[in-house]
């Protein structure tokens, strides 16, 4: 599965880098000696940030190439209160740039998503725009993000347009992902139990200052998000709401 992480924290300041370190390891091919059957994540990454300087946008970058031969070590010279960080996996021939997280269709929110939806399960949308994004792509987690901004359109708070959602969609392993902006940014748990189950889940680390969430346990203290949540993140202050969207 896509690996994901996200660290914020109340003032600016430069990612954990052993936390990072250790991130960077579970995309390697080597970890596939101990929990990854089916390969490594080398069909690219992407990041996004808040710069040091800014309150109100976000940095967006990203790389067809793999996380772990790429200059991640970067990452680790930024200065910032946010950032989220993704690397792909998916089948060689569907590799691409553009279907490289996070995912950005111009609405309010962007997202990162690990899991797998199955395309035939998404319906048709009310919005003619989202609805022609929905069926010009073949990535689930456009179309997944398009649903989601459809509902919350349409009148629906995050939390029940999430409920509505996943009355209707088909997992094909889980739709985890992280919804966000410059100013929140939600954590959404929705899998599937299975016998790979550990990178189906996700786990949240709680400092003082510091909230950690990634798909595998980065520090001793991690962890493991309950299924079918949200968590809301207020990255001004971060506040942390839970919802339950079973």
């Amino acid at each position: 599965m896509c690996r994901m992480f996200l660290q914020c924290s109340n003032e600016s300041s430069q990612v954990d880098f052993p936390i990072l370190k250790k991130f960077i390891a579970t995309c390697h091919w080597q970890y596939l000696r101990k929990y990854n059957l089916f390969g490594h994540h080398s069909l690219g990454w992407g990041f996004a940030y808040i710069p040091e300087d800014s309150n109100n946008h976000l940095i967006i970058k990203r790389d067809i190439h793999p996380i772990y031969k790429a200059d991640w070590k970067s990452l680790a010279e930024i200065k910032t209160r946010f950032l989220v960080v993704h690397a792909r996996k998916t089948m060689p021939w569907k590799r691409s740039l553009e279907n490289v997280h996070p995912i950005n269709i111009g609405e309010k929110y962007l997202i990162v998503h690990n899991g797998i939806i199955k395309n035939p399960s998404f319906p048709k949308l009310s919005y003619p725009d989202l609805e022609k994004i929905r069926k010009e792509t073949n990535l689930d987690t456009r179309k997944y993000l398009c649903y989601i901004i459809d509902k919350l359109k349409e009148g629906f708070n995050l939390q029940n347009a999430l409920k509505e959602i996943f009355q209707v969609l088909e997992l094909g392993a889980g739709a985890n992902a992280f919804l966000f902006n410059a100013q929140e940014c939600n954590v959404i748990t929705y899998h599937n139990t299975n016998f790979n189950g550990r990178h189906h889940t996700l786990f949240i680390q709680k400092d003082k200052d510091t909230i950690f969430v990634s798909t595998t346990p980065l520090k001793l203290n991690s962890k493991e998000l309950t299924n079918k949540i949200l968590l809301n993140i207020d990255l001004n202050t971060l506040r942390v709401k839970s919802y339950n969207i079973g």
